[in-house]
């Protein structure tokens, strides 16, 4: 049977968190963590089709700080040996965008009840929410390879934690990131296994109290904000084979829209391929040469082979030709492409003078 997890505040001495306040957690024991044998198969497919429905979306801020944390972890080995925090994010239709996260200290033994710094967590979550009012925290991760009995204690902690800091009266879903940063996982080869779940309560129908829990796996994916992707574009640039320095050069001036426009030349290209190559694509084509009276082009358009037709991507393009349609004429659009220009280049000169201001000083200070 489940029991009321309790938090009691206490303070232990200890070498490495002497000034800390740990809440510890009064660890049950659950045999059945992962499956229930007295679960009915309608109830099993139920808890399926709720985790099938729900996917959470991970941004890269997200991992670095997990692998950073993971690397500033104690270093003594043992069953300390990970890393523990909170995730923020906010929640969609059916998703869950993780955007940031942070760690908390914690520590647990393996016959000992686990406890973690409450204090510390509060304290970072009030500084997260006036930072970034859009976020809230939406669960926890932790780096190890395979859920132990500590995840229960750990989950129900960010169940109180999430329900009390949310205003709607049912609680929202709380998930558990896990990364397994030793590369254990036979089915992951050069990829860093990382997985998702969400813990279900369950119980013999007709029962008052569930009696097992079940930390059903989720699907995730990677999500990323347009600044977040010229980011990971440039640190990328650095890890290149061909750079052994492994230094990145940003560039100044006008070459930066440069390359920006020629990346966008050839995704368009790519997308002008695709779109004749498809069936969508013949359909829009044929009405275009056969307006213009281009016969010749009309047919060698029909007897290329077709693509599957996607109506996903037919969606986003009209969305992208609707984006892009500006309806402005020749002379507002080149006036609004000047002045663009010119508050580019005004910020180039004002960052330029600035580091040039910090270099100076930098050689002042030194004298």
């Amino acid at each position: 049977m489940f029991t009321r997890l309790l938090y009691l505040p206490v303070k232990k001495r200890d070498s490495n968190f002497s000034n800390r306040t740990f809440t510890k957690i009064n660890v049950y024991e659950a045999q059945h963590l992962n499956s229930c044998s007295d679960l009915g198969l309608e109830e099993v497919n139920i808890i399926k089709q709720m985790a099938s429905t729900l996917t959470v979306k991970v941004h890269p801020v997200v991992y670095l700080t997990i692998v950073d944390a993971f690397e500033r972890r104690s270093n003594k080995p043992g069953a300390n040996d990970k890393a523990l925090g909170t995730l923020m994010g906010f929640y969609e239709k059916n998703a869950i965008q993780v955007t940031n996260c942070y760690a908390i200290p914690f520590r647990e033994q393996k016959e000992d009840t686990p406890e973690l710094d409450d204090g510390f967590n509060q304290t970072m979550l009030m500084m997260m929410k006036r930072a970034t009012p859009s976020e809230q925290p939406v669960g926890w991760f932790y780096t190890n390879a395979d859920l132990s009995i500590h995840c229960l204690p750990y989950h129900d902690y960010y169940n109180r934690l999430i329900s009390e800091s949310s205003a709607k009266k049912e609680p929202p879903p709380v998930i558990l990131l896990t990364v397994d940063t030793t590369f254990n996982s036979s089915d992951e080869n050069y990829r860093m296994p990382i997985r998702a779940y969400l813990r279900i309560k369950a119980g013999i129908p007709g029962t008052r109290d569930p009696h097992c829990a079940i930390f059903n796996p989720l699907k995730v994916e990677f999500d990323a904000f347009p600044g977040e992707g010229v980011a990971l574009s440039l640190v990328q640039s650095g890890t290149a084979y061909s750079n052994k320095q492994r230094e990145v050069v940003l560039e100044n001036g006008l070459e930066q829209l440069e390359k920006s426009t020629g990346e966008m030349i050839i995704w368009l290209e790519r997308l002008l391929k695709y779109v004749n190559e498809a069936s969508l694509g013949c359909y829009l084509f044929s009405i275009m040469l056969i307006q213009t009276e281009s016969f010749s082009a009309f047919h060698e358009v029909l007897e290329k082979p077709e693509l599957p037709v996607d109506s996903s991507f037919g969606r986003r393009v009209m969305d992208i030709v609707s984006t892009a349609a500006t309806h402005m004429s020749d002379e507002k659009l080149d006036v609004l492409v000047k002045t663009s220009l010119r508050d580019y280049m005004m910020i180039s000169y004002l960052a330029s003078l600035t580091k040039t201001q910090l270099s100076l000083q930098e050689r002042l200070v030194a004298l």
